[in-house]
């Protein structure tokens, strides 16, 4: 099992094996990439440019996907998934960063959500295909990763992962993502599993399991929550949840496990509150056999720094 920081901030942490920047998240920005981390880029989940373009908003007959619609669960602007001027400037630049970064691991690859998105050209493209609405869309996410693995495998020669959300039944339905389609295309998947409190770890390793099966012989990373960008601490996962649902993780054959903080001395602070949680390190040594042990070892680590 491998272990890395996920993070908004451009600095390495020592004590973990790998480190992802978030160098464009779902708010828009961009951030130059480092050539020591790999890069973590939203798609089309991207408010700056809906900002810029809300015409390239994803439609639905519950209305457009601002994050201000309730009836859909997005919490940043979606755009279009077949907007053609930011799928075709997403690969340019997606390839650049791949290019000055360890490699490239995605988010918001997909559409919005169920009924996503029915705009003029979207109905257009649906028509021509003679395909019916969930295999057209699956289509689309398929073809459009074809050409970002290429971008990223073939031309930048960087490793690249495929994020998808944590619905491992039907991911298909709503988001238009078939996890066989993709396999072939990506190196390693990620599934990112925030949450404000794991305070119920069955529900989390459960996850893992499907996930696991689902995935086959291509590598599962799930990324959880510590603390994000201007969060109050007392709201957040404690280290006794965080502790537990990554040795019960590691149980259900998770590959690599990362840690999401805003700042990197926020992770640093994580880690020395792990240390601390000598009870519950204590607890989780019967709990997940040798792959559990892996998280406590890496905790035990912690304590050299």
């Amino acid at each position: 099992m491998k272990f890395g920081t996920y993070m908004f901030e451009a600095k390495k942490v020592p004590g973990f094996e790998f480190d992802l920047f978030r160098v464009k998240p779902e708010v828009g920005r961009r951030m130059p990439p480092k050539e020591d981390m790999h890069s973590n880029i939203a798609i089309f989940g991207d408010n700056v440019t809906a900002r810029i373009h809300p015409d390239w908003i994803s439609q639905s007959d519950l209305g457009p996907a601002w994050r201000t619609n309730d009836n859909f669960n997005v919490r940043w602007e979606v755009l279009c998934a077949t907007q053609p001027e930011h799928r075709a400037e997403q690969l340019d630049y997606i390839e650049e960063v791949a290019r000055k970064s360890q490699g490239i691991w995605l988010n918001s690859i997909h559409f919005a959500e169920h009924g996503h998105c029915i705009c003029p050209r979207c109905k257009e493209l649906q028509k021509k295909s003679g395909l019916n609405w969930y295999e057209w869309r699956r289509k689309e996410v398929t073809e459009y990763m074809a050409q970002v693995s290429d971008r990223v495998r073939n031309r930048a020669k960087k490793p690249f992962v495929i994020g998808v959300l944590p619905d491992p039944v039907t991911n298909y339905e709503r988001f238009g993502v078939n996890f066989d389609d993709l396999a072939p295309l990506t190196d390693e998947f990620l599934v990112v599993m925030f949450s404000k409190n794991y305070a119920t770890p069955w529900y989390w390793e459960m996850l893992t399991r499907n996930f696991k099966k689902l995935f086959k012989d291509v590598k599962l990373n799930i990324a959880l929550y510590v603390i994000g960008p201007g969060d109050d601490p007392r709201e957040t996962p404690t280290p006794n949840e965080l502790l537990t649902v990554s040795v019960r993780m590691a149980r259900a054959g998770v590959d690599g496990l990362l840690y999401l903080t805003d700042k990197a001395a926020q992770m640093q602070e994580f880690q020395k509150a792990a240390i601390a949680q000598k009870d519950t390190r204590d607890r989780l040594v019967s709990y997940g056999g040798k792959a559990g042990q892996e998280v406590l070892d890496l905790v035990t680590s912690w304590e050299k720094l």
